[in-house]
């Protein structure tokens, strides 16, 4: 896929279908009355669908092409890359507790071999579980090892999903030296307890 942006004014093709920018269809016009719109309106020209005929511009703000972009580069960072492996688990939120943490030890094990995993969360029919409180739940078990590659979002009524990853060895240091910090912090916390309570007797 190319790039998504403005083309400026290279267009290759002579007969365009144009889009304008709140996404209504203008009809089949001649290139050099789209630019001659696009400078009127100070708008850029986006190809949108090469392989059709005639091929598909649009007629775009800086921002909506730049919020194009966004959400592109969300979407590409969202699915798994050439050769990644991706494993899927779902459950239901009734899930119980040692069932949970079987399926914890499952994702682990495959976020130790570096694999993507999606994890789906069904709504119980009477339930009231917090299905994000899981995802974290689940997280925070393996936080020495994973984090999210897409955070917990609702996909559809009653289903959350998120994909987990292995940490790259930055983020693995970075954990490391946080989790040091925070032993130390509470190591420093029990001595004061303890010189405090010796004062005490």
């Amino acid at each position: 896929r190319k790039a998504f942006g403005s083309i400026g004014r290279r267009i290759p093709h002579r007969i365009l279908h144009i889009i304008n920018q709140d996404g209504e269809s203008l009809g089949s016009m001649h290139r050099a009355e789209a630019l001659k719109l696009m400078d009127q309106h100070d708008l850029k020209l986006v190809l949108l669908r090469e392989n059709v005929e005639p091929p598909v511009y649009r007629l775009m703000t800086g921002q909506q092409i730049h919020e194009e972009q966004l959400k592109r580069a969300e979407k590409k960072k969202a699915s798994p890359k050439a050769g990644m492996v991706q494993k899927e688990l779902s459950f239901s939120s009734a899930i119980a507790k040692n069932d949970l943490e079987t399926k914890t030890k499952q994702i682990a094990q495959w976020i130790e071999k570096k694999y993507h995993v999606k994890v789906t969360i069904r709504q119980a029919k009477d339930g009231n579980t917090d299905m994000f409180m899981i995802f974290d739940q689940i997280l925070e078990t393996i936080s020495e090892k994973a984090t999210y590659l897409s955070k917990p979002k609702v996909t559809r009524e009653g289903v959350s999903t998120c994909i987990l990853r292995h940490m790259s060895d930055k983020e693995l240091k970075a954990y490391q030296k946080t989790e040091k910090q925070k032993n130390s912090t509470v190591k420093k916390d029990e001595n004061e307890d303890l010189k405090s309570s010796e004062l005490h007797q």
